[in-house]
Parts: C-alpha cells; sequence; structure tokens
C-alpha cells in the first residue's frame, strides 16, 4: 500500500526546489541587469573630453556640450574644436532622428582639426528628445528654422558672418533647403549622401535590392521585398525602411560597403558614448522610432528636389559613395549636373556606400582641407 503523506512529500520537495533554482535564476538576472546598467551608467557622465596637448588642455580648443532652447524646445549640441579661430561648421544628421557624432567619433575624420564643429542634434533626436514633443510639429519648415537659429547662434558666438554647412542623408534635404533659403548664412555647403528624388530613388534601392537578391540566391531576402513592393508613397512604411536598412547593409549597399554590425556599429558606441547621459541615450533610441510619425521624415520622400531647387547662390560640393542604393549614387549625380550654383564639384567615392566620410575618411579630409578649404602644406 502506497503513502500518501510521503507521495505529497515528495512533491513538496520539488516545487520547492524548482522555486530555490528559479529564484536563483531570476535574482542572477536582476544581478546581471544591475552591473550591466551600473556600467553603462559609468559610461554616461554627459561630459565632453577636452583636447590634451602635453597633459594640458590645449590652448585656443573648445569641447563643450551646449543645451539652449530652440524654437520653443530645448536642444542639445556638441561643439569641438581644436582652434576657436576656424571656420564654423554645422554638421546636420540624417535620420531624421540619427544623430551621428555617436558614430562619426569612432572613425576620428579629423574635422575638428580645421573646423570648429557643431554636432547639432535635432529636434525630436538624442539630446532634444522629448516625450511629450507632438510629432506633426516636426515639420521641414521648423527643421530650417532651427537651422537658422543655431546658424546665427554661432555666427554670433564666434564671430563669423558665414559658416559652412554639411548635411549627411536627410540631412542633405535639409542642407539643401536652408541654403536655398538662406545662402547669406553660409560660406558653402556640402552634401554627403545627397538627396534628390527621394521616391524614385527608394524605387531605384528596390529594385537593386530585389535583383541582387536573385542573383545571390537570397530567397528570404526576396519573399520579404515581394511583401512590401515600392509602388507610391504610401508603401514607404517604417517597417519597409527597417527590411530595406537590413537588406542593403547585408548586400553593402547600405550605411556602409564592408559588413555593418548594429551591435558593434551602432548599440556599444552608443552605450560607450561618453558625451550623453543615460537619458540622452534613451533619447536616442527613442527619437529613431520618434521619426518616423514626423512630417519632416515623410518630405524626403515626397519631395523632388530636381524640381523644387534647381539653383543655390553658394558654392555646393557632393559627397557620394559609388556603392550606395540608400540613397542612390546616380540620382545624386543628375541632380548635381542640372543644379546650378557658383561653384561645384562631385566627389565619387570608389570604395564607400552611404558614408564615405566614415567609410574613407582619410580622402575625404584630405579634399575638405586641400580642396574646399585650400589650406596651404
Amino acid at each position: 500500500m502506497k503513502n500518501p503523506t510521503s507521495k505529497s512529500t515528495s512533491k513538496k520537495g520539488i516545487l520547492k526546489m524548482a522555486g530555490i533554482i528559479l529564484g536563483a535564476v531570476f535574482g542572477s538576472i536582476v544581478a546581471l541587469c544591475l552591473i550591466a546598467l551600473l556600467i553603462v551608467w559609468s559610461w554616461s557622465p554627459g561630459e565632453a573630453e577636452p583636447y590634451y596637448n602635453n597633459g594640458e588642455v590645449q590652448t585656443g580648443s573648445i569641447s563643450e556640450i551646449i543645451r539652449m532652447e530652440i524654437g520653443g524646445v530645448e536642444q542639445g549640441m556638441i561643439i569641438r574644436g581644436k582652434d576657436a579661430n576656424n571656420p564654423v561648421l554645422l554638421f546636420l544628421h540624417g535620420g531624421p532622428g540619427n544623430p551621428e557624432y555617436v558614430i562619426a567619433k569612432q572613425y576620428n575624420i579629423g574635422l575638428e582639426d580645421y573646423f570648429t564643429v557643431c554636432w547639432w542634434d535635432q529636434r525630436g533626436s538624442g539630446m532634444s528628445y522629448s516625450s511629450t514633443l507632438d510629432p506633426e510639429s516636426v515639420t521641414t519648415e521648423q527643421m530650417v528654422s532651427d537651422t537658422v537659429d543655431i546658424t546665427n547662434y554661432l555666427r554670433d558666438r564666434f564671430g563669423k558672418d558665414r559658416i559652412y554647412l554639411m548635411g549627411h542623408s536627410w540631412g542633405s534635404f535639409l542642407g539643401t533647403n536652408t541654403i536655398y533659403q538662406y545662402p547669406e548664412l553660409f560660406e558653402a555647403y556640402i552634401g554627403i549622401g545627397q538627396i534628390s528624388n527621394g521616391l524614385e530613388s527608394e524605387k531605384l534601392g528596390y529594385e537593386s535590392m530585389m535583383s541582387t537578391a536573385k542573383k545571390s540566391g537570397d530567397t528570404k531576402s526576396i519573399k520579404k521585398l515581394q511583401k512590401h513592393k515600392i509602388a507610391n508613397t504610401d508603401a514607404i512604411t517604417k517597417e519597409y525602411l527597417m527590411l530595406r536598412s537590413g537588406i542593403m547593409n547585408k548586400q553593402g549597399n547600405g550605411v556602409f560597403h564592408a559588413p555593418y554590425s548594429m551591435f558593434n556599429d551602432v548599440l556599444m558606441p552608443l552605450l560607450q558614448f561618453r558625451e550623453y547621459t543615460l537619458s540622452d541615450k534613451y533619447g536616442y533610441m527613442a527619437g529613431a522610432l520618434f521619426a518616423f510619425k514626423c512630417p519632416a521624415n515623410d518630405a524626403g520622400f515626397t519631395t523632388n528636389l530636381m524640381e523644387a531647387i534647381t539653383e543655390v547662390d553658394i558654392p555646393v560640393y557632393i559627397f557620394h559613395g559609388v556603392y550606395d542604393r540608400q540613397v542612390s549614387y546616380e540620382l545624386s549625380e543628375q541632380y548635381f549636373d542640372m543644379l546650378e550654383a557658383p561653384e561645384k564639384k562631385f566627389y565619387s567615392f570608389e570604395n564607400s556606400a552611404h558614408s564615405p566620410f566614415m567609410e574613407e575618411p582619410q580622402r575625404f579630409i584630405q579634399i575638405i582641407r586641400d580642396e574646399i578649404l585650400a589650406i596651404e602644406k
């Protein structure tokens, strides 16, 4: 005859042991999360590192984080340069919603050797993110207004009549609109991965992805692309853009031509970025998603600059990677050919996709130094 008390005791013992194991596992997870949080917190002082010369802060250099109200919203920027008397350059990042100094810093591009550079986090992104910001307020017109406000701040602070404007990806759309309306504020415009006709560029990019996937036998990508065929503006959704980013990066035609890892090339640089606080790092991630809701994001796809802006009154320099399909290299070249400007030059980067200033930084900075600034060696 079986002993019911013994069976009951056995079940209780098993449950107790399971509880102990689960508790230990949960406790370990919590402990690891706390350790990870402490590590990231230690990487997040929100301070700009000075330039040093023989152990002393370099005389005349500048390295600081500015937070100020622009257009009714607190916005942040990092200003860095080895000589505050150098020309001033305002960098317009892409996205919108993707501040780029977080990533660009690790490539030691060298812009700060020749400029006082303002790396501005645009409205709704990074240091300028706010959960109370209405996405409908983030329009192209508002972003141009913000750009002008920051430009005037930089002009006044550093005593410059004009500054240089550099725009990458969506920032090139913003930059082109700004110099068209306010040419008197700028010495020259430098476009990287220059937008021209957003919708046509997406169609060409889709065809390129599909063709490359078919040639390589990538059936998974083919099936995913077939569900998101680009036929009209309504098809350019957040889901498609995220799919497009993954496939293009895999094919070497996206952000970089070389293999690209979201963990190694974006997440880790963000977590280790000392200029940001923990709140700023949250704003970086939240702002990237927030941007999809903004009219300014849609304008980059629906506005055809080949029709809207065909003449500007300042010098224009375009840098574009030949492998770029995220923003069409071919359309950028066509736009350059038709654009009227006092001076213009187009530079092709043979080993780059969408980010030649990070992919080929030595050639990039050499052109800036020797041709645009014409600095004597």
